[in-house]
């Protein structure tokens, strides 16, 4: 943005150093003051003029002003600065006079406010011009913004969807389900369905951080029958669930880490069988 700014600010006032030149009379020029030098002192002033829009429009901005009060802003502040910008100039030109007195033709020539006009025209266009290139690069900048916020919450789902997803659970359920379909197959078929939903309850996460806690207690089920298929006999599961909590709202596997928790440092620690029981019930 930066570079592109200064790229067309000296294209911009490059072109109205010109259109200055052009527009000078023929009989304009002053002993002693060439019609270059008068043209590069005015740019000059009027470049110095053109930041002092920048800043304004930049704080417009920031304070998010409407389409039509930066449109009013951008109409009063050309005409203010283009009567300041052209008030420097004369004053120069008057200043100028006082250390060579032979200046004092070119004092004459040049009337108050002379360049006020020209330099209106060429600060709005500016304005215009800067306003929309600022709101373009704005509208392109929050575009990108979204796109890394939206990568950012892509990956933030698939690290909190890894942390959930146990590999050494889901091996040992396919290798159980394997096995299982040597012995019995309706089971294992049954059992390949719990472990599908399981997985699909893992994978769905990004539908809502929020579930109810029969949605939790189903995957609970699920998990401890595929738990089942390799703790067997030691694996003792019971639940008191009051079905007034049914419809509350919990975080989504907040019931879930718990029971895999209580089996992983319960039975996971001795050969022992064990009991867990769920409890839910209003305080």
């Amino acid at each position: 943005m930066e570079l592109r700014f200064w790229l067309l600010q000296a294209i911009g006032w490059f072109a109205f150093t010109l259109l200055q030149l052009v527009a000078e009379p023929a009989d304009a020029p002053v002993p002693g003051a060439s019609s270059e030098l008068l043209a590069l002192a005015l740019t000059a002033l009027a470049v110095l003029g053109s930041m002092a829009l920048r800043a304004a429009y930049r704080l417009a901005q920031a304070a998010r002003f409407s389409e039509l009060r930066m449109l009013a802003l951008v109409a009063a502040c050309s005409a203010a600065v283009a009567v300041l910008v052209d008030l420097f100039f004369y004053a120069a030109i008057w200043a100028a006079t006082l250390l060579r007195p032979s200046l004092s033709a070119l004092h004459e020539n040049q009337p108050f406010l002379a360049h006020a006009p020209l330099l209106l025209v060429a600060y709005f266009l500016w304005s215009l011009l800067y306003v929309a290139l600022s709101r373009q690069q704005r509208l392109r900048e929050a575009a990108i913004t979204q796109r890394e916020l939206q990568l950012a919450l892509k990956d933030a789902q698939l690290q909190a969807l890894l942390g959930h997803l146990s590999p050494h659970f889901m091996f040992n359920a396919i290798n159980n389900i394997r096995a299982l379909i040597l012995k019995d197959a309706e089971a294992a078929r049954v059992m390949l369905g719990k472990f599908a939903a399981n997985l699909r309850y893992q994978f769905n996460q990004q539908d809502t951080a929020m579930v109810t806690v029969a949605e939790e207690i189903a995957v609970v089920r699920d998990f401890i029958d595929l738990m089942r298929l390799q703790l067997g006999s030691r694996l003792r599961y019971s639940e008191n669930v009051d079905e007034s909590v049914l419809a509350v709202h919990v975080p989504r596997h907040a019931l879930q880490l718990l029971v895999e928790n209580g089996i992983k440092h319960g039975l996971g620690l001795t050969p022992e069988p064990g009991d867990l029981k769920v409890d839910i019930h209003r305080d």
